[in-house]
């Protein structure tokens, strides 16, 4: 889901690529259905992603970017495509204040051509598969209305179960998967 609020010609999925975006979501839809939080969840895709948890708002990163853009003469579409096929990849890079890297590609939202993401295994960045992100956020919405412990692997599985449709795990870490994006949205939180 992009964030439509967010100055054009930027098109971001924040709810895919921004740690404080996700905590939002999550404080703002604690009593969601469990129906309604699949249907959001299904714009998380199925493989994995770059999620951003440094300092700078979703609004900050378009900002920059528009910035960068315009000292760079790359604003109108036309110039923005062209630049993107001189690299012979389809994508640039581009550094923002706080040394975070984001990919730029050629967005098909219209008006919406510069579709930004954050650049695999950047500063304030960590790579994530989809279903774990899922169940974290499901877990802890489900934590919040259930009254149960969102650590538990009882009350994880019942949400991947009966909330998410996918198969049961048989424990968590939380250095890595599922443990560690529950770990680390309580810690943001």
């Amino acid at each position: 889901m992009f964030s439509p609020d967010l100055p054009e010609p930027i098109l971001l999925h924040p709810f895919k690529h921004h740690m404080g975006f996700i905590l939002a979501y999550i404080q703002a839809n604690k009593f969601i259905s469990p129906a309604e939080l699949q249907e959001d969840l299904l714009t998380l895709g199925t493989s994995q992603l770059d999620l951003y948890f440094g300092p700078l708002s979703p609004e900050q990163i378009s900002r920059e970017t528009i910035g960068y853009l315009q000292q760079h003469g790359l604003l109108s579409p036309a110039a923005f495509k062209e630049y993107l096929l001189a690299g012979n990849s389809g994508y640039r890079c581009i550094t923002l204040s706080d040394c975070t890297d984001w990919v730029l590609r050629w967005g098909v939202v219209e008006n919406r051509n510069v579709h930004l993401h954050p650049a695999r295994y950047t500063a304030h960045t960590t790579r994530v598969k989809a279903t774990a992100l899922k169940t974290a956020i499901a877990t802890l919405i489900a934590s919040a209305q259930l009254g149960l412990p969102a650590a538990g692997i009882g009350t994880i599985n019942k949400v991947r179960a009966e909330w998410l449709g996918l198969s049961p795990v048989k424990w968590v870490s939380k250095q890595e998967g599922i443990g560690k994006f529950l770990h680390l949205l309580q810690q943001q939180a």
